[in-house]
């Protein structure tokens, strides 16, 4: 029923429209590519409604394709503005998923600071993505974008027919895209070579259509129109001095690339035709924080050639025939049922639809359903979802197909981080994962992660939901770890020891999506301590045993330097020398950071650290936290301080002094300064105010591709400073 309403009311303006379209000749509006330059199309847009001007046609290249199709999928040209405007283009650009929507799982992982390297691992060896970006970030966006004309897999059947054109990676050629998925051709045809990564189509990989046909007037003609206008907005080259990254380089090549394919298409222009050249003057391709700019010079060549425009004008009636037709609302149907298909060997489409909030007897629902599909492509693990709405006999259905990466599905990463207090005390560590996904039908996940440095460690957790991509999980741990550890007493080290640690768990939890998670388990582990230098204090061996229970809450929306969220950290552990632990007492440790205030550049932060250990008989509990180090006690040297108890108070506030760019990201850069109270202790009598030490910092800071760094200068009571460099590890994390 839902497909018969809609092409009885096209049937209906068709025949309204059809006497006064005998009357004049069929219209194309050919858009080119040109990224962030393509702005300027919208302002042709407008100036197509201004002057009555109505579009029977409509052939796209990259940008050219995106703004072409939203607007002939019925909106208007504030609309596709509007819609342009909306889009995180900065976020597209990087291609990292947002922290909001990523597990909490995945946020715990952070500390190790991996860069996303994604490597896919094989038995033939690596594998590299094909581009830089992956282009999930802009899949999700069109598929936002193009969700109103997800029923419709015939673009002939779009309020104004239109096509989309990509570049053949094998040959070569120009492809022009008629139907199928919308967001799957858009993504294509905006696919810049070693940018974004090819789009896999019946087979074949697509790249950008500016390659081959940067300005389709041929693709328009051959759809029916006899009057063109034309919108060329790609011609922007480069000096020596402005090749200074990897977009203006390939910016540069796409354009020597197009421009004979488009001074081809330029030489079929007729006295029939309208051609706009809009080239704003220091807006490159991606420059998006610049559409302003574009806007601007789009208006201003539209004014100056807006007299050879009106020759296209018709008269009122016959416009509002169109505009009736163009514009036709457009119902929301009920969704009968939900499909998924898995178009890949070790992804279960139950673990996608288990993603899904849509239910079968809702209305399609386009914000709920972006929602959703950013919960599947938060899986790491899904390259492509294409979007459709299918008919049956029993009614309207979504339909659903994903792919996963070409590259996995298992995958490596790498990361670095340090701290060093410039006096000689550090820690340099490189950081190696290797995930196996989906392991099994139900999304099980190994894991394995190795510390090279100043500690050695290994870490291997086999993580397994209980049901298809269900919230509850099993797991069991694996670690070694071995390092160096100083005692120090007054700023003197006391002692130095190599200590050896050996354990193994299992747990089980519950996660709370991308917000938190809820574990409890079980740890066996055991301990071995040698002195290499000074006053032998610790035990040669120590056993432990103990449950505990985990609670975790994450909602921060930077790792380096949060601006709004909350996170706490909980965990309550027994040690129970009935099941074999060296000694019985239990342990609390709380961990909180929480942005209370943002306001422009300036944000202010609150972090608190408490940890206590409920011995009772027994006395001689190895120290168990530590202070010192960044916002940490800045005054100490990193963990340079330890003890049985610990308790700290800090507020942060740091200033952004740069605005973002969109790509090349410029690194924001940041001053800022802290105050903190806290000391350890080791007795409870010792907790109390007198003995709490107070201090400070100012840093700079910069959120760089290695991760979150910072500079500082830190003094505590008692007269003892440092400077510190830190990289990947910021105050938001604690070992």
């Amino acid at each position: 029923m839902y497909r018969q309403v809609r092409v009885a009311s096209c049937i209906l303006c068709l025949a309204s429209v059809s006497f006064s379209a005998l009357a004049r000749e069929p219209i194309g509006l050919v858009l080119s590519g040109g990224g962030a330059r393509g702005f300027a199309h919208v302002a042709v847009l407008e100036a197509l409604e201004t002057h009555r001007i109505p579009v029977d046609y409509i052939a796209g290249t990259s940008m050219g394709a995106v703004v072409g199709a939203l607007y002939a999928s019925g909106l208007s040209a504030a609309e596709v503005r509007d819609q342009l405007l909306a889009m995180d283009w900065s976020g597209i650009l990087t291609d990292v998923t947002e922290r909001d929507e990523r597990s909490f799982r995945n946020k715990s992982f952070e500390g190790r600071n991996y860069l996303g390297l994604d490597i896919g691992v094989s038995t033939d060896g690596l594998k590299l993505p094909l581009a830089a970006l992956k282009g999930q970030k802009l899949a999700l966006v069109l598929n936002g974008l193009t969700l109103e004309t997800v029923a419709l897999n015939d673009f002939d059947r779009f309020p104004i027919p239109f096509r989309a054109v990509t570049t053949d990676l094998a040959t070569g050629e120009a492809r022009v895209l008629r139907q199928g998925s919308l967001a799957t051709a858009l993504r294509a045809s905006m696919a810049v070579p070693v940018v974004f990564s090819p789009v896999e189509i019946e087979g074949r990989l697509y790249v950008d259509g500016g390659v081959a046909n940067n300005l389709p007037m041929n693709v328009a003609r051959d759809m029916g129109a006899k009057r063109l206008i034309v919108v060329d907005t790609s011609s922007q080259k480069y000096s020596t001095a402005q090749l200074t990254s990897v977009v203006t380089v390939v910016d540069q090549l796409t354009n020597l690339l197009t421009q004979r394919n488009t001074e081809a298409q330029l030489a079929t222009l007729t006295e029939a035709d309208v051609l706009f050249e809009i080239f704003p003057e220091n807006v490159g391709t991606a420059d998006f924080n610049k559409v302003e700019e574009a806007l601007a010079a789009g208006r201003q060549e539209v004014l100056r050639q807006s007299d050879r425009l009106a020759r296209f004008s018709v008269d009122e009636a016959t416009y509002q025939a169109w505009s009736a037709q163009h514009l036709a609302p457009r119902d929301r149907p009920d969704i009968a049922f939900v499909e998924v298909k898995s178009d890949a060997p070790r992804t279960s489409s139950k673990v996608i639809a288990n993603r899904l909030s849509i239910r079968p007897g809702q209305p399609l629902d386009e914000r709920q359903l972006k929602a959703d599909l950013e919960q599947i492509y938060a899986l790491e693990t899904i390259d492509r979802v294409e979007v459709g709405l299918r008919e049956t006999d029993a009614g309207v259905g979504l339909t659903l197909e994903t792919r996963e990466k070409a590259w996995g599905p298992d995958y490596l990463d790498v990361g670095f981080t340090l701290e060093d207090s410039l006096d000689g005390r550090s820690a340099y560590n490189l950081h190696g994962v290797l995930r196996v996904t989906n392991i099994n039908p139900l999304g099980g996940e190994w894991r394995t992660e190795a510390t090279l440095g100043s500690r050695t460690r290994i870490h291997t957790e086999l993580y397994q939901p209980v049901n298809y991509g269900s919230d509850w999980f099993a797991s069991a741990v694996i670690r070694f770890m071995s390092e160096e550890r100083a005692l120090y007493d007054a700023g003197d080290m006391t002692a130095l020891y190599q200590s050896e640690i050996r354990e193994f768990g299992f747990d089980g939890g519950y996660s709370l999506d991308t917000r938190g998670e809820l574990r409890v388990g079980f740890r066996q582990s055991s301990t071995e301590n040698t002195v290499r230098l000074g006053v032998d204090s610790l035990a040669a061996e120590v056993d432990d045993s103990r449950y505990f229970v985990q609670a975790g809450y994450d909602t921060l929306d930077s790792f380096g330097f949060p601006t709004s969220g909350l996170r706490l950290l909980g965990e309550y552990a027994i040690h129970d020398a009935k099941l074999g632990a060296t000694r019985q007492y239990d342990g609390i440790t709380l961990d909180l950071l929480y942005p209370f205030w943002s306001r422009g550049r300036t944000t202010l932060v609150g972090q608190a650290y408490f940890g206590y250990l409920f011995e009772s008989a027994v006395t001689d509990v190895n120290a168990r936290y530590s202070l010192g180090g960044f916002t940490r006690l800045s005054g100490f040297s990193p963990d340079e301080i330890s003890g049985r108890h610990a308790g700290l108070i800090s507020f942060i506030g740091y200033q952004r002094l740069n605005d973002p760019v969109v790509f090349p990201v410029d690194q924001p850069v940041y001053v800022g300064a802290s105050l903190e109270a806290g000391n350890v202790f080791q007795d409870r009598e010792d907790i109390v105010w007198r003995n709490v030490l107070s201090g400070g910092s100012i840093f700079i800071g910069a959120d760089t591709v290695l991760g979150p760094g910072y500079l500082s200068f830190g003094r505590t009571e008692g007269g003892r400073q440092s400077v510190t460099l830190s990289v990947g590890r910021p105050f938001a994390e604690h070992d």
